[in-house]
């Protein structure tokens, strides 16, 4: 299991890697805001995780498990960022900083009920009524 920490480096790696295959130690350096041996220790430790590859000093490529993992860890932001700017009307900037700290510890449960109230909301008219019942059926069957 990968610490939040390394989930972020993760997070970024993957969304580097989605413009290039390969990212640079200096790209996710700058990304984050931290120094570049920062970013080498974190590698390190993803490697170990079987999350990247990298040779000395080379560009950095996400394994199979790391696309993965990634997009999993991305896509648990994106719903909560959706929730928390589009649904609750928190500031982008505070929904962006939120997300990123809540999709460490969000539980499967719980994202799967997230998950469920936001398709009942988005596919609600307007002009119905009852949509919290709706989702109070979806996730209490």
């Amino acid at each position: 299991m990968l610490s939040s920490r390394l989930e972020d480096y993760l997070e970024t790696i993957y969304l580097l890697s989605k413009r290039e295959d390969t990212v640079g130690v200096t790209e996710v350096a700058r990304e984050r805001g931290v120094a570049v041996p920062t970013v080498r220790s974190a590698i390190v430790k993803l490697q170990e995780a079987g999350m990247v590859r990298q040779q000395h000093y080379g560009k950095i490529i996400l394994t199979p498990k790391g696309k993965e993992t990634g997009a999993s860890i991305y896509g648990v932001h994106k719903i909560l960022y959706h929730f928390l700017a589009e649904i609750l009307l928190i500031d982008p900037k505070r929904a962006e900083t939120e997300a990123c700290r809540l999709e460490h510890d969000l539980s499967r449960g719980t994202l799967n009920r997230l998950t469920a109230f936001l398709k009942t909301i988005n596919n609600c008219v307007d002009s119905e009524l009852g949509c919290l019942s709706k989702y109070r059926d979806l996730v209490l069957k």
